[in-house]
């Protein structure tokens, strides 16, 4: 009785540690938002016959990436869970744009088959892919499992992009030019650098309520997309690939991302958001800069924010982190793989 007692109260230290380092962060990444001057991806010229994938299209920043893109001539394929969803963000995408080149496929990220089902149908297609955008995120979820049996936030946010990227990297390799490289953009967070990594423990299941926080899982779900981008970039640089791949930071952004902050507290955050929070069109910013602006062309393995390469996570430059993380993630997706192809051992 003592130990579980202990355990508790230990347990909600740990979630309310949590919890506050992630409002601290955010709070003063909002003030420096505020204090400088918004950059926006300017002169970007046509890419005409250059192909896209948006993950989580259809709806907050990915929808205005999509937008922007099209309107840059970029044939886009949105990739959302929701077919219905889906088909409503093409209608009101060819409204501005009635001539535009963009497609919608079904794609769960919570799903390593739904995950080749998608590369599987997009591959059908007999295009090129120039652009990758892994923009597709849930934040602060209760605790729930995929149907992977992994972690909700480590699976969405960092394991299945991961997963994704893998099974296209042969087509962005084979798109891209010496003076046109083939483009991967991993879409993380400010709030990486109060995550935490542990490798050995990556993967494991929460057996016990006080060993799980949900801004935990946020904060260590983003600072895995940073520290697996360094690890990526390492590796296309040793092939000598003409494939760029960065992370970014879209800013502090009002969209349905924080439907699952605490009733509580969600009232305030919705009228900060309404009054200091960037607009998803700024959010996009950011991310269509990386996309598609010349001024980064053949850039690779670099965190940016506002326009602009910073730091991040001191941590996150660890190589040996970095292979331990590459190499952990892949054995776990093999576990996976096994288990879809032989059925579940005992």
């Amino acid at each position: 009785m003592a130990v579980s007692r202990l355990r508790c109260f230990t347990g909600t230290l740990y979630i309310l540690w949590a919890l506050m380092k992630m409002y601290v962060v955010g709070t003063l990444a909002l003030i420096w938002q505020i204090l400088q001057r918004h950059k926006t991806a300017k002169d970007l010229r046509l890419h005409t016959g250059r192909v896209a994938i948006v993950t989580g299209g259809s709806c907050g920043i990915g929808f205005e990436v999509s937008k922007g893109l099209v309107a840059k001539n970029v044939h886009v394929f949105i990739a959302s869970k929701s077919d219905t969803e889906g088909k409503m963000t093409i209608g009101k995408i060819r409204e501005e744009f009635p001539n535009a080149k963009v497609d919608f496929l079904v794609l769960d990220l919570a799903s390593l088959e739904s995950i080749n089902i998608f590369v599987d149908n997009f591959f059908a297609r007999g295009l090129p892919l120039h652009i990758l955008i892994n923009n597709a995120g849930v934040m602060f979820m209760p605790y729930e499992e995929t149907e992977n049996e992994l972690e909700h936030h480590f699976q969405v946010n960092y394991l299945g992009h991961l997963y994704l990227t893998k099974l296209l990297l042969w087509k962005l390799r084979e798109s891209g030019a010496d003076n046109s490289h083939s483009r991967i953009i991993n879409v993380s967070s400010v709030v990486h650098c109060v995550g935490n990594i542990n490798v050995e423990r990556l993967g494991e299941k929460c057996i016990h309520w006080s060993q799980y926080s949900p801004h935990a899982a946020y904060a260590d779900s983003k600072l895995a997309v940073v520290i697996s981008t360094y690890a990526l970039d390492d590796k296309l640089r040793g092939d000598h690939s003409k494939v760029s791949i960065n992370a970014v930071h879209p800013g502090i952004v009002n969209t349905p991302l924080y439907r699952h902050v605490h009733w509580g507290i969600k009232w305030l955050l919705d009228l900060v958001a309404k009054l200091t929070y960037k607009t998803p069109i700024q959010g996009a910013d950011g991310i269509l800069f990386l996309a598609l602006s010349d001024s980064v062309e053949g850039n690779s393995g670099g965190y940016y924010d506002n326009c602009s390469k910073v730091s991040s996570k001191r941590l996150s430059y660890n190589k040996d982190l970095q292979a331990r993380l590459l190499k952990k993630s892949e054995e776990i997706l093999q576990i996976i793989e096994n288990r879809t192809l032989y059925g579940k051992q005992d």
